[in-house]
């Protein structure tokens, strides 16, 4: 008798998640099936960055790899909530760049990635049936996050306003306040600047949300997975170290290029630390060795010789170039809403049609591939996520691939 999965994992097989089908529309097959080769095929899809990580952080490796001893202790376990050397490195940098206090490295849990920290972190702070709040729209990953975690129930605080497409967040923080305290979440989980819409969210709707969750006994969450990309000044909350109530996430992946050599951390207080290190001994038992020994000497040495700062400038005003080059094509070849970038890799295009039939017509008839919005929330579904980020360097690419859009529009 052949046995059975789960019910859970049946039911995520069944059902269409927003990465699931994003896969889908990428896939070699979907290209082939309308006439594309993949290498004809124009993505706006993937959430990626495209420009060179730090070249001191490729000597780190190489270094390591050079030295045998050396690259024979980065195949060691390192601690489960990664090394000292490696926590320290991170908080030196918080200091650095946004002169951050109040940091120790007993504060810091480095994980495989913000993902599965963030999976472990629902773990530990959500009890079955408590609620989690995330804004509408957030990043489309953390709803089954949370359903294969544990069945938390979600509550949405809606930001963007379907008919003007304005983006709302800073104007309805007294709501957002009183939305807390009426309804009660556990945990209130933020992006800033966000995914998929690249806003930045003000100090005000932020320590509104603080204060919320210290009157209500609740965790505020901030993933600064964008955080390094951010066009202007950088908020106030950006250099604010942990609290009993604040705890924040963040990642190798974009600021430096590391997409593939997966890494995250948290600040966060003592207690979801220490709980933290429970966790991670069950889930991946400790994180990657080489790429903390390669992390913490690459930010050490660029510290040192005032080479990160310039590094993550550059980076910054190659998105935002990007970012200009896009709005301005939509705005010269579509002219429908969207949203100004303001950070991150993200804009938003109000399409006034289902987004998926929208993102099938635009591969179909063009080879352009775009993100369709419902899942990242319901006041994206007649919209879709338009992502800048791949073609950093192409320009080229950015003002052809809109202009194929408006061919789609047209018709």
């Amino acid at each position: 008798m052949k046995p059975l999965i789960s019910e859970k994992a049946a039911d995520f097989r069944r059902s269409i998640s927003p990465v699931k089908q994003i896969m889908s529309f990428a896939s070699p097959e979907t290209f082939k099936k309308y006439g594309y080769e993949p290498k004809d095929i124009i993505s706006f899809a993937g959430g990626w960055v495209n420009h060179s990580s730090p070249e001191g952080l490729r000597e780190a490796y190489l270094k390591i790899m050079q030295d045998k001893d050396v690259f024979h202790a980065s195949g060691g376990y390192p601690p489960t909530l990664g090394t000292q050397e490696c926590r320290e490195a991170l908080v030196q940098m918080e200091k650095h760049l946004y002169g951050a206090s109040g940091v120790d490295a007993k504060n810091v849990a480095i994980g495989a990635s913000s993902t599965q920290l963030t999976y472990n972190l629902f773990t530990i702070l959500l009890n079955q049936g408590e609620k989690i709040l995330l804004l509408d729209p957030s990043y489309c990953n953390l709803p089954s996050q949370i359903i294969t975690a544990l069945n938390a129930e979600i509550i949405r605080f809606p930001v963007l306003n379907k008919t003007s497409w304005k983006y709302e967040a800073n104007e309805k923080t007294e709501e957002f306040y009183r939305f807390i305290l009426e309804h009660k979440p556990k945990v209130i989980l933020l992006t800033s600047p966000d995914n998929p819409t690249s806003q930045i969210l003000s100090d005000k709707f932020i320590e509104a949300g603080l204060k919320a969750a210290e009157e209500i006994g609740s965790f505020l969450i901030i993933d600064f997975a964008y955080k390094h990309l951010v066009f202007e000044e950088y908020p106030k909350y950006f250099s604010w170290s942990h609290n009993d109530n604040f705890i924040s996430i963040h990642s190798n992946s974009k600021w430096c290029r590391g997409l593939g050599r997966r890494l995250g951390w948290i600040f966060a207080p003592e207690f979801v630390v220490e709980a933290m290190e429970s966790i991670q001994g069950s889930s991946i038992l400790c994180p990657d060795m080489l790429h903390e020994m390669a992390l913490a000497k690459y930010i050490n040495d660029a510290i040192a010789k005032n080479e990160m700062k310039p590094y993550i400038e550059s980076a910054k005003n190659a998105y935002k170039q990007a970012a200009d080059i896009t709005i301005k094509a939509i705005d010269k070849y579509l002219g429908i809403p969207r949203l100004q970038p303001q950070g991150g890799l993200y804009t938003v295009l109000k399409t006034d049609m289902d987004g998926a039939k929208f993102v099938e017509e635009t591969i179909k008839q063009q080879g352009v591939l775009l993100v369709p919005g419902w899942g990242f929330g319901r006041t994206l579904i007649e919209g879709v996520r338009l992502c800048y980020g791949p073609l950093v360097k192409n320009s080229d690419l950015i003002e052809k691939g809109i202009e194929k859009i408006s061919k789609v529009i047209k018709k």
